[in-house]
């Protein structure tokens, strides 16, 4: 498999993994390595963060999303729900 964003550039990379998001390969040039704390609900609608955080791959079209939504909503960003 090859990074779409070089592949996009006429190049052809082998990737190193996959945009958690959108699902598209990227090489270590093109990925952006974050950390994702995950939470539970508990009793009374309560967040209870987990630890350690998880490792997120994101590709920059995503990872620049993502941005644009902790500036927006900067209380819901860096966590995903658990069931």
């Amino acid at each position: 498999m090859h990074c779409l964003d070089c592949s996009s550039g006429g190049r052809q990379t082998p990737a190193i993994g996959v945009c958690r998001q959108c699902g598209a390969a990227v090489c270590a040039q093109h990925v952006q390595l974050g950390r994702q704390s995950l939470t539970c609900t508990k009793p009374i609608k309560r967040a209870v963060t987990i630890d350690p955080p998880v490792r997120r791959l994101l590709c920059r079209t995503s990872s620049a999303a993502h941005q644009a939504h902790a500036a927006c909503c900067p209380q819901s960003a860096n966590t995903a729900r658990t069931p």
